[in-house]
């Protein structure tokens, strides 16, 4: 079987799925409560769902297993301590935050995106716009390809990423948010989502933000953050694993299980924490 008759079987496959669970479960719902005028971006909701899916499936099937294979310290098989990591993963992967976060936010998200592409500069009454970043238009014949421009796209938000963390190791007011996230001493693929509901919420500004500025189309939206979920969860996973001259490029299970060290990592001289 060629790849793109794979990829073509398994994408019809996903929207029927798609097709389905909007017919027998979310519509009949959306009638219920008089919220059909919700139905467009509910039937867009569940694309956070099932991609959830995949990744919970991902992480129990693969990282897990892993795990159990190649573990970087002895663990009990199921630790007390992780039962709320699990809760935590399943409230955010499986869109409940995402639908949350849309709800109260999306007026707001719209209300930026008309204020940064179209305001006047107060009463010189001049018109500016602001573009996008939108790199596919930097060199069409190589930043159009959707996997470079997805790349790209991936290492722009990665850095936002990046900042954004360091952020919150640097303001005493924001570590006491992100402290929860260092609280689990017991590191396993289901950690990455134990976090303050505030500073989630503050993340997914952000991060919706720069998603915006720098023109991220809504398709490439959802799987650059599936993308990096899923990266996010082997890094925290109990791996041992050696990534070679990777490491200087890639944050390996290894390092940040180091950045996680109590009394070393996280806490040591000139941390907040």
């Amino acid at each position: 079987m060629e790849p793109s008759t794979l990829l073509n079987g398994i994408s019809e496959a996903y929207a029927q799925l798609q097709e389905l669970i909007f017919s027998e479960i979310v519509s009949p719902i959306l009638y219920q409560f008089n919220l059909i005028a919700w139905a467009e971006d509910a039937y867009d909701g569940i694309d956070w769902f099932l991609f959830g899916c995949v990744q919970i499936l991902l992480i129990f099937l693969i990282l897990r297993t892993w795990e159990r294979v190649a573990p970087a310290e002895p663990q009990e098989h199921f630790a007390k301590s992780s039962k709320a990591d699990v809760i935590y993963t399943l409230f955010h992967r499986l869109g409940i935050f995402h639908g949350l976060i849309f709800i109260a936010l999306s007026g707001f998200f719209f209300e930026i995106d008309a204020v940064l592409h179209d305001f006047r500069f107060g009463r010189l009454n001049v018109d500016f716009r602001f573009g996008r970043l939108n790199v596919e238009s930097w060199y069409p014949p190589i930043t159009a390809i959707p996997l470079v421009s997805f790349f790209i796209y991936f290492v722009m938000l990665d850095f936002v990423e990046y900042l954004y963390h360091r952020a919150s190791h640097t303001f005493h007011w924001w570590w006491q948010l992100h402290a929860l996230h260092h609280s689990q001493t017991v590191m396993t693929a289901w950690s990455d989502d134990r976090n303050h509901v505030l500073d989630d919420i503050m993340h997914a500004v952000v991060f919706a933000f720069f998603a915006l500025l720098f023109g991220v189309s809504p398709s490439q939206f959802i799987i650059l953050v599936v993308l990096s979920q899923l990266i996010q969860s082997w890094q925290h996973a109990n791996i041992k694993v050696n990534l070679g001259p990777l490491q200087y490029v890639i944050v390996s299970p290894m390092f940040h299980r180091l950045h996680h060290a109590v009394g070393y990592g996280y806490e040591s001289q000139g941390k907040p924490g």
